[in-house]
């Protein structure tokens, strides 16, 4: 995959100004997080979701992606900056301001999925100019968006690590103290379907074969006794495109999230890819063809980001009888367009 560096035009003009290296160069800040043969080959690391800015301080916040493949990093040790990272450039020469990585060379496809919310909160009486990155993995990340200094601590903890041949993960990975988590953070019998004891039992059937764990549990090969590593939030969050928005007036975040458990399985297959391995592809099914996780499967959360504290949380997704409706109105011509 091409590499997805950031460039500046000249509105008037179309002259390029500047470049700034999402895959940091040997002589950039950042370029010790690379091998030599790595930096060349690896590609992605590009800015998929919206940017943000700062007019008033010409500021530009930059959500970069991870780096290829989505779920093996064999091929490219290290913690590779700038992937999965916010990063803040000055937006008249490119210059880097600032930088935090959220995840450690990434194999769980949790590269920064939406645009930073901008906005000023106060927190114990200080007012701060405060960007807030929401996530896939259920977490939001706030620094002050003109130092980068995190409003709350962020603590890099120890994760479980991969077996896979060749893998190398970080042995620590960052997680905010606050604000408090808006989605599960990874997965276990207790967050099977338990609408009743019939579903639950068949739930536990259908995982017997898969790894479970907390959040960062490393993706694993297919064997004849492993399917895979089953992953909760999965690689489409928690949060994704939608993102976040915030009331600037009360320092509310509102996210819409996700919670169901998908699967991270490798398996080696030169006639697909030459990496090493691969996602197989494969899926889990739910007990009788009802999601895998328990309910709710959709929420929308309310944060204070004044305190870093959850207000509310409320269940988010269609009605038996919407569906219904939906589904009776995909043969009725014209309706079928129906909002």
């Amino acid at each position: 995959m091409p590499k997805g560096n950031v460039m500046a035009f000249d509105a008037r003009t179309g002259k390029r100004l500047w470049v700034f290296h999402t895959i940091a160069r040997a002589n950039e800040v950042g370029g010790d997080t690379w091998t030599d043969e790595a930096r060349e080959y690896t590609g992605n690391a590009g800015v998929w979701a919206p940017f943000s800015a700062d007019a008033e301080r010409g500021l530009v916040y930059l959500p970069v992606e991870g780096a290829t493949g989505d779920f093996y990093g064999g091929h490219r040790p290290g913690n590779n900056l700038f992937t999965s990272s916010l990063v803040c450039v000055d937006a008249r020469t490119g210059e880097r301001r600032w930088h935090f990585q959220l995840v450690h060379h990434d194999i769980w496809d949790y590269d920064t999925p939406a645009a930073p919310v901008l906005l000023d909160i106060t927190v114990k009486g200080k007012r701060i100019p405060a960007v807030a990155q929401v996530s896939k993995q259920g977490l939001t990340y706030v620094f002050d968006r003109v130092s980068g200094a995190p409003v709350w601590p962020i603590v890099e903890r120890p994760v479980p690590q991969s077996d896979v041949p060749g893998e190398v993960t970080s042995p620590t990975q960052p997680i905010p103290t606050l604000p408090e988590p808006f989605e599960r953070l990874g997965v276990s019998e207790a967050d099977l379907n338990n609408l009743t004891p019939e579903i639950l039992a068949e739930a536990k059937r259908l995982v017997a074969r898969y790894r479970m764990g907390p959040l960062y549990t490393p993706p694993s090969l297919i064997t004849e006794t492993n399917a895979g590593t089953l992953q909760v939030p999965g690689s489409q969050g928690g949060s994704n495109w939608q993102g976040a928005v915030a009331d600037p007036e009360t320092g509310i975040l509102y996210v819409s999230s996700t919670s169901t458990i998908t699967t991270m399985q490798l398996t080696s297959d030169p006639a697909r890819s030459n990496m090493r391995y691969i996602l197989a592809g494969s899926h889990i099914a739910g007990p009788f063809g009802l999601p895998l996780a328990r309910p709710p499967w959709g929420t929308i959360v309310a944060t204070d980001l004044n305190t870093g504290k959850k207000l509310w949380t409320v269940a988010n997704g269609d009605t038996p009888g919407v569906g219904q409706q939906a589904r009776e109105a995909q043969g009725h011509g014209d309706s079928a367009h129906r909002p």
